[in-house]
């Protein structure tokens, strides 16, 4: 496990006097949160751009949306058919 060395500020240091006793693991599951957090607003932003790409490849389609989400099940049922993940 790699060490990390840091300085705290005064005003945050008093406050960490509340944290439980074991303050190296209060510090890592903050790392792994922010890091969570950051994975998902990439992934949100992604998927905001990869939807904006959808809507410009369909905007002239003449499906309705029932239309679409129908066969969306039904391509569903197939993958799923196809590698076994239901009988």
């Amino acid at each position: 496990m790699t060490e990390l060395k840091i300085k705290i500020p005064k005003e945050l240091e008093k406050k960490m006097k509340e944290l439980p006793t074991d303050v190296s693991q209060f510090v890592i599951e903050a790392i792994e949160e922010r890091l969570a957090e950051r994975r998902l607003k990439r992934s949100t932003s992604f998927r905001t751009l990869l939807l904006k790409v959808f809507d410009r490849m369909t905007e002239e389609s003449r499906l309705s949306d029932e239309d679409c989400l129908r066969l969306g099940k039904e391509v569903n049922k197939e993958v799923a058919r196809r590698y076994h993940l239901v009988e």
